[in-house]
């Protein structure tokens, strides 16, 4: 199953990625979008394609969303020359932190940043995937309520936007922009 679309580097990344049907369980079809990270060209395009979304959004800092955000964010940061603030499950990091509760599909969970000062102007937080916006909302709402900064300065950039589930909705709703390589209907 693939998504049709009008950009070549979308359609690069898009008939490059391993779907994975009925995993994990039955009905449902995985993109495992860290199999991007085994071929160096297809990395490094999504590298920098997040690199240009930060440019774009004049970003001054960027929020790694627990974990896949991690592998992006990373060499963003080091192509930007901008701060990476990591934000993690529970119980994972030291030191002074902010957390924020949230609501799972079965229950509840943690996010959790380091405590830090404001950062200046517009924020990017890296994911590989939006779909029900869950994650992506306790991360909005941590760094509005936490940090201070104002949801109009908060852009979310993901490969790929689950358009079918409500999670882009969801961050508009609160005034965040999504910026996304590839929607998946």
């Amino acid at each position: 199953m693939k998504w049709p679309s009008h950009n070549p580097l979308s359609d690069y990344v898009n008939n490059n990625l391993n779907i994975y049907k009925d995993w994990p369980k039955p009905g449902i079809n995985y993109l495992n979008t860290v199999d991007i990270c085994r071929d160096f060209d297809l990395f490094k395009v999504t590298v920098d394609w997040y690199s240009q979304v930060a440019t774009h959004v004049d970003a001054s800092a960027l929020f790694a969303a627990d974990a896949r955000g991690f592998l992006w964010s990373a060499p963003v940061a080091v192509q930007n020359k901008i701060p990476l603030h990591v934000v993690r499950k529970k119980g994972k990091m030291p030191g002074e932190l902010l957390s924020r509760e949230y609501q799972l599909e079965y229950g509840t969970d943690v996010l959790e940043i380091a405590k830090i000062d404001k950062p200046p102007g517009k924020v990017l937080i890296i994911d590989d995937v939006l779909a029900t916006g869950g994650t992506a909302e306790a991360i909005c709402k941590l760094l509005h309520d936490g940090l201070g900064i104002e949801y109009k300065d908060i852009e979310l950039a993901v490969l790929l936007n689950l358009t079918f589930l409500p999670g882009e909705k969801v961050l508009n709703d609160l005034g965040v922009a999504v910026k996304n390589l590839i929607n998946v209907n």
